[in-house]
């Protein structure tokens, strides 16, 4: 097999772009881990891998495995054979699980062979020390804005689209690739004319993310209101009981850390992407940053940390099926807006 040359294995976090660009470049590095994200992205990590192996060798030096346990012994087998073609040999590992997570430290000699590229879709925090040390690490699937917007221009395929439709479809889909190409196809089914705000308005539902991002941050701002609109839409956008209730908890457990990091931090807008990049796996602009710390200063460590203990208690209780999620948020969205408002029926 012959030695790999070209640039040193570089190793830390990478942003998606420059991942991809690594895959499909003439020196790609020998071990990727891709954190859960957009997973518009997946099939597209996938296929620049792919690319580092000739057509015709790719029944013999590409292998797509899903992370399960017993599929540990053909992992060994094939970074163990040479190339066919005396070319690379590129191992994709899909969905690791935590039983498979734990017996890959194992592989890690052969997984840095020259020669071969490994891509693991995992969730980093979950893997073993040294395999992420040893690579490529991509948690942020930030495009810029820029960028972004070209890319839905192109999908619409010389469509004329407003601009403020343009942002109202980012904002509506949580900035995921994944849902905004979907919601592409439906609007240009919608109207054969220029694709208007109001278009978007009428067939594209907020996403989950966005939705509960934007109840945590209404419930913060006491703007109750606003709550009741944004828990209708988390509950219309059609994820699941337990999903709805996961991305309330993750949107307080943001605030907790923004109150705190900004009481106790010379730099909070750096040190709160970090810990969103490290514990949520999610890319926060700067943007966003500046309007969590902004909302942080709204709400008492002592309130979010009671907002907390009630969604635990209620995340118990469903995985106990002694309630359900939605209603037992929605009792709890009327406790606190009270006074405020008469009825959350979503």
């Amino acid at each position: 097999m012959p030695v790999s040359k070209g640039r040193p294995q570089k190793t830390g976090e990478i942003g998606i772009t420059e991942a991809l660009a690594s895959l499909r470049g003439k020196h790609p590095g020998v071990l990727y881990v891709f954190a859960p994200g957009d997973e518009y992205f997946v099939p597209q990590a996938k296929e620049a891998a792919r690319s580092q192996v000739p057509t015709t060798m790719l029944p013999f030096d590409y292998a797509d495995f899903e992370g399960r346990e017993d599929n540990i012994d053909a992992f060994f087998e094939f970074l163990s054979t040479p190339s066919f073609g005396d070319h690379r040999k590129v191992l994709v590992i899909d969905g690791v699980e935590d039983k498979c997570s734990k017996r890959l430290g194992p592989l890690l000699p052969l997984m840095l062979k020259s020669g071969a590229i490994t891509v693991l879709f995992a969730d980093p925090g979950k893997l073993p020390a040294d395999v992420v040390a040893a690579a490529d690490v991509v948690t942020n699937y930030k495009i810029s804005a820029t960028s972004t917007r070209s890319w839905i221009r192109k999908r619409f395929d010389g469509r004329q689209v407003e601009d403020r439709a343009v942002h109202e479809l980012i904002e509506r889909t949580g900035g995921s690739f994944f849902l905004m190409r979907n919601e592409i196809d439906r609007l240009l089914a919608w109207t054969d004319g220029p694709i208007a705000v109001a278009d978007v308005r009428a067939v594209v539902p907020r996403s989950h993310t966005a939705a509960a991002s934007d109840l945590v941050e209404a419930i913060s701002l006491r703007k109750y209101d606003r709550a009741v609109f944004a828990f209708r839409d988390l509950v219309a956008s059609g994820a699941p009981d337990t999903t709805i209730l996961f991305d309330i908890e993750q949107g307080f457990l943001r605030l907790a850390n923004a109150r705190l990091i900004s009481q106790a931090s010379v730099r909070p807008k750096a040190d709160l992407r970090a810990w969103c990049l490290r514990a949520q796996h999610q890319y926060l602009d700067d943007y966003t940053l500046d309007a969590l710390l902004a909302v942080a200063g709204h709400m008492k460590l002592r309130e979010i940390e009671s907002m907390l203990a009630r969604l635990e208690t209620i995340e118990f209780e469903t995985k106990k099926g002694l309630t359900n999620a939605v209603v037992a948020l929605k009792q709890l969205l009327s406790e606190i807006t009270l006074t405020k408002t008469q009825s959350v029926t979503p």
